[in-house]
């Protein structure tokens, strides 16, 4: 709507002794075109709240006026300078670029507060007051780095600005939601800000710019504290300052927009401001994107299971769904900061102070139904979402993400479920198209088929036969058969429901192993990445037991070993290595994007020599291989990983005993990488040493 004078026009309200309304110079600070109008203090003295000179509110959000060279850009800004980093600090002029970007958001702050002045005529008095109280304060800010940037070098509007606070605090619907989204986010956040920056500028011998950043700070307790007071008057009666706080806020704006970004978290400053203990440490372990188009992980390590029942009644035994739950957090080890991880249970405080203490990053978490769906008021119904990364590919993921599949800007298809999806977890599948690769493995369709495979191995001398579900996981229904005596009742009957279930078993001969390992790689659109080797720990059956990560692959093993391992298995999972090549057509060919674990090992032959099985299964999903190199990237260098997964009933206290070199890295100890409650039957463990 058009913005009407009052009866004390920018012109006059100065002269003399006038006195003016809180109106008139809210007005002044929101639509002059010049610095020196905004800023000024004139008339704050003479302001009166007895007689207002509008009478109805201003209902909108219109832009603000400025000088030319600070207009807020329409649209995303890309010419807006980097934020210096520390080192940079100790140029003048970066630090007059840092206080450029700090005087935009005083100067964005002094005008919503004049906004908010101006929608909410209505509100208390003593709210009225000290919201021009703050106004002033933020004018004074504003004009203090203004001053302080000239001597720097730099002029404000030298560089483009941000709107983004504007954008998101401007709709602000009622003095409650103006006090929920400055107040208590952008200013709150401040308390990180302005404390660290002025030890930083302190440090990089800026004792001027420090100066002022400290007095900042102390008013921004008050300012924080003033919209705390005014909060808690309006919020719900029996809810929590956590809980109102947080639902308040509406999307792109949420809690974690209330911390600094990349600061440390000022706990005393909070509690100065009046916030009690449980906002505090919500909020501390609160994370959310800060505008990154997320990823979205998705732990559903039922995936194989789930194939091989072939039908849409599926539901894991009570082994497998307490696996879901109690190793759901590992895929978040995956993902970066502003990604999301979808979780049937939300994990214990007490554990996510714990990986932030370890250094790990914190992904933004949501909760699914019982149904593994999301909830009908789930953010990510509404967000942009960039991809999706479940552990797997499995039967139920269009269910789940059709929910927001018009949100997705990538692969959505590759989701979509056919039988042609089930072949590429099939082992039988991967021994037909890479028969070159993976031994004297052999699949059968029938029972006389099966019978004939054994008499094959038994032929070539081998002793004992493996016997592999087509579709299982990590070692699940291995089954050994001597060679020399018939297959029993009990094998003859399995292996009729392994065929009627499944349609096929794959028969191999039990090798002499002498080190397993497997190779890690991430498939993208016609492009196959290695990601490095890991060792793999398995038991006689070749159940996965844990990985390893080392320092350098070879160290540590046998001469012989070594030599055999550089010369004549290593090279060929390169990418000038034959097999990688086979890798990628295969995965071009079955349409496969996303992680890929690649199991083999050394084994002797019956004469001792060393052998290589260059591939006894592909895994076309996330492996806890794959996790333990992703979880490689926060160790120390020089060290080695250990990771396995044990018995919760088996964790004791003593199992959370790590230490961090300077760099933040963890560098020697144990650590349990997922939660660990009384209902807990599984949890992950890392060893750190060298």
């Amino acid at each position: 709507m058009p913005i009407q004078r009052s009866r004390n026009s920018f012109a006059d309200e100065n002269s003399g002794n006038a006195v003016i309304s809180p109106e008139d110079y809210a007005l002044k600070v929101l639509f002059s075109n010049t610095l020196e109008e905004k800023l000024s203090l004139s008339g704050f003295r003479h302001v009166s709240f007895d007689n207002p000179s509008r009478e109805e509110p201003l209902i909108g959000s219109p832009t603000p006026g400025r000088p030319g060279n600070l207009l807020l850009p329409q649209g995303k800004n890309h010419d807006q300078p980097h934020f210096p980093t520390e080192p940079q600090l100790v140029d003048e002029e970066n630090r007059g670029i840092l206080l450029h970007f700090f005087a935009n958001h005083e100067l964005l702050a002094a005008e919503l507060m004049a906004l908010a002045l101006l929608k909410f005529p209505d509100a208390p008095t003593a709210f009225r007051k000290g919201l021009l109280n703050t106004l002033r304060e933020e004018q004074i800010h504003t004009q203090w780095y203004l001053n302080r940037m000239k001597e720097c070098g730099v002029s404000f509007g030298d560089y483009r600005v941000s709107r983004f606070f504007w954008d998101t605090v401007s709709g602000m619907d009622s003095p409650l939601d103006y006090v929920s989204r400055l107040s208590l986010t952008f200013e709150q956040a401040n308390l990180d800000y302005s404390k660290y920056y002025a030890g930083v500028l302190k440090e990089a011998g800026d004792a001027s710019s420090a100066a002022i950043l400290e007095k900042i700070y102390k008013d921004e307790i008050a300012h924080v504290g003033y919209g705390l007071k005014w909060f808690r008057k309006w919020k719900s009666e029996n809810g929590s300052d956590w809980g109102d706080y947080r639902d308040k806020l509406v999307f792109p704006l949420s809690p974690v927009r209330a911390k600094g970004n990349k600061t440390p978290f000022n706990r005393e400053g909070r509690i100065a401001a009046g916030f009690d203990d449980e906002f505090i440490e919500q909020l501390s372990l609160y994370e959310r994107s800060r505008g990154r188009t997320p990823n979205v992980y998705y732990f559903n390590a039922d995936a194989e299971e789930r194939i091989g029942v072939r039908t849409p009644w599926f539901h894991p035994n009570k082994f497998t769904a307490s696996l879901l739950v109690d190793l759901e957090w590992l895929i978040a080890f995956a993902a970066r900061l502003d990604d999301v991880v979808l979780l049937r249970k939300n994990p214990p405080a007490d554990f996510l102070k714990k990986i932030a203490s370890a250094g790990f990053v914190r992904p933004e978490t949501e909760l699914i139904d019982e149904q593994g769906l999301l909830g009908k008021d789930s953010l990510l119904r509404e967000r942009k979402v960039n991809e999706i990364r479940p552990w797997a590919r499995s039967p139920e993921l269009p269910a789940l993400f059709n929910n927001f599949r018009e949100n997705i800007n990538s692969h959505l298809e590759s989701f979509q479920w056919t039988e042609s999806t089930r072949a590429t977890f099939s082992k039988a599948s991967q021994i037909a198209l890479l028969s070159d690769w993976c031994g004297e493995s052999l699949v059968a369709q029938n029972l006389q088929e099966f019978d004939d495979a054994l008499r094959q191995l038994r032929e070539a001398g081998h002793r004992i036969a493996l016997l592999k579900r087509p579709l299982s996981t990590a070692g699940k229904g291995h089954q050994q058969v001597h060679l020399e005596n018939t297959p029993p009742g009990p094998v003859r009957k399995a292996v009729e429901s392994i065929l009627e279930s499944q349609g096929a078993i794959v028969i191999e001969p039990f090798h002499d192993r002498v080190l397993d390992f497997s190779m890690q790689y991430q498939m993208k659109v016609g492009e196959l990445r290695l990601l490095g080797p890991i060792h793999q720990i398995v038991d006689h059956a070749g159940r996965y037991r844990g990985s390893e990560s080392r320092v350098k692959f070879c160290r540590g093993l046998d001469p012989e070993l070594c030599r055999f391992l550089m010369e004549q298995a290593l090279p060929t999972y390169h990418a000038q290595g034959a097999f990688f090549a086979a890798l990628e057509a295969w995965a071009g060919e079955m349409t496969y994007y996303g992680p890929l674990g690649v199991d083999a090992y050394l084994y002797r032959d019956s004469t001792g020599k060393l052998k290589h099985r260059t591939f006894c299964e592909i895994n076309p999903r996330y492996t806890m291989g794959r996790i333990t190199l992703e979880i490689r990237k926060q160790i120390a260098p020089g060290r080695n990983l250990h990771f396995e997964i044990i018995k919760a009933e088996t964790v004791k206290p003593s199992d959370d005993d790590f230490q961090l070199n300077g760099k933040g890295q963890i560098e020697n100890g144990t650590m349990i990488v997922t939660p660990v409650t009384t209902t807990s039957r599984f949890a992950a463990k890392i060893t750190v040493a060298k």
